[in-house]
């Protein structure tokens, strides 16, 4: 479509181009493409369908500004910007300008002033095709263009516009251009610049080679980049086109719906019948299947639109976004089915320091496939330039890193739990915190934060760095508890009173049933029993008793036994005291108070 050939198409268009206009109020996207003559070695980047579809975006947020912000719009008829051969800047402008205004109907004018840029005796259609060529190879920007005094600087009589290096990398990878192929102006004895002979020469071969790449304009276009991008996909697709469009994208959508549903519904099944990995590898097929289904028919829908030369590649590059999303889904899945697939093996014969690591690697793959992906999809949809973002991204870091360092501290506590293992995931830990003390179960282990659930059912959560310089007591690491139990006598009773009282005690404490609730049987903790203090109203005897966690150098954490556990047996031991003292006929002291009344003697009457 030549450039200027768009015409109103009634209500529908015009509602349509303000709508797509809108959609410029998104945020921009950069890109990577080193301006023609910007003096940057770095190969510049082919401008791809995506980067296409935001310039023209941008493009038609212009022509709405334009539209819309009060101001005169510039006559370019009579006053031009530029209209001389007196530098490169001017004459590669002059034709861009004045080609402009043929655009707009202006034909007399603006072939005249492109002419005064092309050597002698060239025609209309020469300055068509340098025109071409030149939005091809854009966008073309005043500012990076030799002008009259850079020029008397250098002495340069001669200026190649193309092929310059690393700046037009990217044609040759994009088009296959004459080997021979050149973009040149020189300067004559009146020292105008115009066009090489040669360059006309090779103009029409070297266009048609670059018949597919999209015009590219520069940031004073005034929306001629949207309407060359949007004009197919409005005035060619037709109404046919749009209803198919509609209809089929709604396929793919309850298509895709069915598709995750029914393998939902598999995984079900699959989990009634006890088959968890099966379930969860089903359900995690679901969803990333679903999206395969609804891309597969979705292409199809985007065949009935008309999207013109520069918007073509859509037709292949949204189905490939959609396609590696659902890749990545899949394998972020497969990353769960996985690792719970080791958590189990590992919970029948590893420790929960193993299943922690199992953890730790299942999210640290689940990050690196997520930014693997959008790394991807900036760098070969969008333009943009990854190498400039992480570096922009290091200084930034090193910025935040120092304005925000507790959460830098945070970091380095987690990586400490981490290396030092003072508790793992399902162990019970006292801790004591800003708010207090703290006793319950480690949930989750975060970069940032710990979560602890404790006695009261309350999920607290504990800053990384408060574990860095702060003691923390692990409950289920321990293999047994020493009890202490302080029994008190009255002093009212005599010495044997005070044997019968510990045999009691020591009764109690080797009970059978004592000794079996605690494993301690053959155990190298022997209860312990003495006449320890003589309190105020009391006699004190104290004892120390075991209770064992499990077998032979297993800890809590490796056991299904545990505070509520002990708690049952403490209730059993008590018991059994109050029994054997009951049997013995002795008494528990208590504080008492006696009270003496004396009468007072009234004397002789």
């Amino acid at each position: 479509m030549k450039e200027g050939s768009c015409r109103r198409t009634g209500a529908f268009s015009s509602l349509f181009l303000v709508f797509l206009a809108c959609l410029a109020l998104l945020p921009a996207v950069s890109h990577a493409q080193t301006p023609a003559g910007g003096g940057n070695d770095a190969p510049a980047e082919k401008p791809g369908a995506f980067s296409a579809l935001m310039d023209a975006i941008d493009s038609g947020s212009r022509m709405l500004i334009d539209q819309i912000q009060p101001g005169k719009e510039r006559d370019l008829v009579d006053n031009p910007r530029f209209n001389s051969q007196e530098s490169p800047r001017h004459s590669l402008m002059t034709i861009v300008e004045a080609m402009a205004l043929v655009a707009r109907g202006h034909e007399s004018v603006g072939y005249e002033r492109a002419l005064r840029s092309l050597p002698e005796g060239a025609s209309r259609e020469d300055a068509r095709n340098i025109h071409e060529i030149l939005l091809r190879l854009g966008p073309l920007s005043a500012v990076q263009l030799p002008g009259p005094r850079q020029v008397e600087e250098s002495g340069d009589r001669r200026f190649e516009f193309f092929p310059r290096g690393a700046d037009h990398a990217w044609v040759w990878e994009a088009a296959d251009p004459p080997a021979d192929a050149v973009i040149a102006l020189a300067t004559g004895a009146d020292g105008r610049w115009t066009m090489t002979e040669r360059t006309i020469e090779g103009a029409p071969d070297l266009l048609e080679s670059l018949a597919a790449l999209p015009p590219r304009y520069d940031q004073s276009d005034s929306g001629q980049l949207f309407l060359e991008v949007f004009a197919p996909l409005i005035q060619e697709t037709g109404i046919i086109g749009w209803i198919a469009f509609i209809a089929v994208t709604i396929g793919a959508i309850a298509a895709g719906i069915l598709f995750s549903k029914a393998l939902h519904w598999a995984a079900r099944r699959a989990e009634n019948l006890d088959q968890r990995f099966m379930a969860s590898t089903l359900r995690g097929l679901g969803v990333s299947g679903g999206l395969v289904v609804f891309t597969a028919i979705f292409t199809v829908a985007i065949g009935f639109l008309e999207l013109g030369s520069v918007l073509r590649g859509l037709r292949y590059e949204i189905p490939r976004v959609f396609m590696i999303i659902a890749s990545a889904m899949f394998i972020i899945s497969l990353i769960d089915v996985v690792s719970a697939f080791v958590r189990e093996r590992v919970g029948e014969d590893g420790s929960h320091y193993d299943r922690m690591v199992v953890t730790m690697i299942r999210r640290i793959l689940r990050i690196f496939i997520i930014a693997l992906v959008l790394m991807f999809l900036f760098q070969n949809l969008l333009g943009v330039n990854i190498g400039a973002l992480l570096v922009g991204f290091g200084f930034v870091a090193l910025a935040l890193s120092l304005a925000a360092q507790d959460t830098v501290k945070n970091v380095f506590g987690a990586v400490s739990v981490f290396i030092n293992r003072p508790f793992v995931i399902g162990d019970w830990i006292v801790f004591k915190g800003e708010a207090g003390e703290h006793i319950g179960v480690i949930k989750d282990i975060q970069l940032q934060a710990t979560k602890l659930l404790d006695l009261n059912g309350n999920l607290i959560t504990l800053p990384n760095m408060l574990f860095i310089d702060r003691e923390v007591q692990n409950l289920s690491a321990r293999g047994h508890i020493r009890r202490e139990v302080n029994i008190a006598v009255p002093y009212g009773g005599t010495a044997e009173d005070i044997d019968n009282a510990m045999e009691a005690m020591r009764e109690a404490f080797n009970d059978p049933d004592v000794i079996e609730d605690a494993m301690a049987k053959d155990r190298d903790g022997e209860p312990h029993v003495s006449f320890s203090d003589f309190k105020e109203s009391w006699l004190a005897l104290r004892g120390y008793h075991y209770y064992y966690m499990g077998e032979e150098a297993e800890t809590q954490r490796e056991t299904d036994r545990g505070w509520f556990s002990y708690l049952d047996h403490c209730s059993l031991v008590n018991r059994k005291i109050v029994e054997k003292f009951q049997e013995r006929g002795l008494e528990f002291a208590f504080p008492t108070q006696t009270v003496v009344l004396e009468k007072d003697d009234p004397g002789p009457a």
